[in-house]
């Protein structure tokens, strides 16, 4: 199309669609995961040559709450909501 041409009604323009920043979140969370694997891979290793057995483990316990948060977070929302409804009541 050229300057001045009619434009054809047949024609549509496509918009670019507006993001949800989901991308975002998902580049973000994967980061902080990876960010906090490391953060523990280093921990855990401090606490295995220091055999410090009773701290390792209950880093390993915090890790898989803390990483189910990180990498899950919508399952970890269901389950929290499941649970507040039945202490609740309202399921």
């Amino acid at each position: 199309m050229h300057k001045g041409e009619p434009v054809e009604p047949h024609r549509l323009v496509e918009l670019a669609a507006l993001t949800t920043g989901a991308e975002l979140k998902d580049w973000i969370l994967i980061v902080v995961g990876n960010l906090f694997a490391a953060f523990l891979a280093i921990r855990a290793l401090g606490h295995f040559l220091k055999k410090e057995w009773g701290e390792m483990i209950t880093l390993a316990v915090a890790a898989v709450f803390v990483g189910a948060i990180i990498w899950a977070p919508d399952t970890v929302q269901t389950f929290l909501e499941d649970v507040w409804g039945k202490v609740s009541g309202s399921a």
